[in-house]
């Protein structure tokens, strides 16, 4: 039977005040550890280019840039140092009990992004990763959010000494319990949802034609 912890996951963005960062020591990094071991089960078909030229790289194709609560407290301030401003990734910080950066590595020589059918299996296989994540932090009672990163996915790399060939593909923050008091707001497409029925079209035997005709 499959777990209802697929059933329980929904996206909830915490937004406090930036100058009022919520209280709590955060999560611990045997915690996270723990959520990253299960994600890290994600399926990827191929390694990525720096282990498959043998330089002793870890073959997924993914790679995670932690920040705990205190990390994540320390970069609100820095952010007003780039060119781009903050926006609500501030508001996240301030409330986040951990940051989680979930990077891709593009194919090497492919320019910036290469929509080569590779680079198709390395971003599929790291958004198989976040999710994983993210039900894994579900199952631990955790809420989360997968952010595209806004200001995280430039300037800042160089903030936090993340390479230059790497590419943002999620921020996923981890919250703690909802204070009173502090906006929560949930994802923006949740209630266009549809059900399976209006998504999947089921392919009869009687339908699949003969070769040549």
């Amino acid at each position: 039977m499959i777990n209802d912890t697929a059933w329980k996951r929904h996206t909830v963005k915490l937004l406090p005040d930036p100058a009022q960062p919520l209280p709590g020591d955060g999560l611990s990094r045997e915690a996270v550890g723990a959520m990253l071991a299960a994600a890290g089960a994600a399926p990827f078909h191929r390694a990525c280019a720096a282990a498959r030229a043998g330089r002793g790289d870890p073959v997924e194709p993914w790679r995670v840039h932690a920040l705990d609560k205190a990390a994540c407290l320390a970069l609100i301030p820095r952010l007003d140092t780039l060119s781009t401003p903050p926006g609500k990734i501030a508001n996240m910080l301030a409330a986040a009990d951990a940051l989680l950066l979930v990077t891709w590595l593009p194919e090497e020589g492919e320019g910036d992004w290469g929509a080569s059918e590779m680079n198709m299996e390395h971003v599929a296989a790291a958004g198989a990763m976040i999710q994983t994540l993210l039900l894994a932090a579900t199952e631990q009672g955790i809420g989360s959010y997968w952010s595209s990163g806004g200001v995280l996915a430039g300037e800042a790399f160089g903030l936090l000494g993340i390479g230059a060939e790497e590419r943002l593909l999620g921020a996923v923050f981890l919250w703690p319990d909802l204070p009173d008091g502090i906006e929560a707001a949930p994802g923006k497409l949740r209630g266009q949802r549809g059900d399976p029925e209006r998504w999947t079209r089921w392919v009869d035997a009687q339908g699949i034609e003969a070769p040549g005709s």
